[in-house]
């Protein structure tokens, strides 16, 4: 069977296209996707379709996410994260758990936010980062996402570990650099993983190497069928 969906863990400095080209390679076959991109940055569970299953896209659209990511205070990045260039830095505070719980706490609800420049949201037919690497400034109009639960984990010199549980579409790069200035400073998103998409877990992913290095009967055998998805990503029993 070459029809159905695979969880893949996507490491840290490929493209999601990169994983998609992969599972195309060990299956034989031209019709596979994905159910929503990671930026190569990030690392984490990516929802890989194949065959029939490309036309069930939108099933997972609107999940609720989870992720980890680490905050890095007192540089700001242009694209946000750890690739792009310094444009500019401030004093880091120091650290004060009890400051962090408070700006944590006042994210969580609904959140207006405005997309990063370095983004796939098309303006005039092209993604926002194509207009942004030729020093295009475009209007990137802001959208409603909700903050389920944002949770400090650790706050050590300049670095800042958090978990948070949002909804479809929300930029968790914007997030970061809006928790430090809440905390006063500038900062960077540094590492993310991505944990969960509605139901389905990273713990429950094949890695790239593994996907690699099995058979393709194998990574077949970890195909899982699209018929009878619920809405929210559950399979029936």
């Amino acid at each position: 069977m070459t029809d159905g969906f695979l969880l893949v863990a996507k490491p840290a400095g490929v493209t999601s296209h990169d994983v998609v080209q992969q599972v195309r390679r060990k299956l034989g076959i031209r019709r596979v996707g994905h159910t929503g991109t990671l930026d190569p940055m990030a690392e984490g569970l990516l929802i890989i379709l194949a065959g029939s299953a490309t036309k069930h896209q939108q099933a997972w659209q609107g999940h609720d996410k989870s992720y980890e990511g680490v905050l890095r205070l007192g540089v700001h990045m242009d694209t946000g994260d750890a690739t792009g260039a310094p444009v500019k830095t401030a004093p880091v505070p120091a650290p004060d758990a009890a400051q962090l719980a408070r700006v944590c706490a006042s994210f969580v609800g609904p959140l207006d936010q405005q997309p990063p420049a370095y983004s796939a949201v098309k303006v005039q037919g092209h993604p926002a980062y194509w207009w942004a690497r030729r020093r295009q400034p475009v209007a990137l109009p802001s959208r409603r996402v909700q903050i389920l639960e944002l949770a400090p984990l650790e706050w050590t010199g300049d670095a800042i570990s958090f978990r948070v549980q949002c909804s479809s579409g929300t930029y968790v790069r914007t997030l970061a650099e809006s928790m430090a200035e809440r905390l006063g400073t500038v900062g960077h998103l540094s590492r993310l993983v991505r944990l969960r998409i509605g139901a389905f877990r990273l713990e429950d992913a094949l890695t790239a190497d593994e996907v690699e290095r099995l058979p393709s009967s194998a990574v077949c055998d970890r195909l899982r069928s699209v018929h009878g998805l619920a809405a929210g990503g559950a399979l029936p029993a």
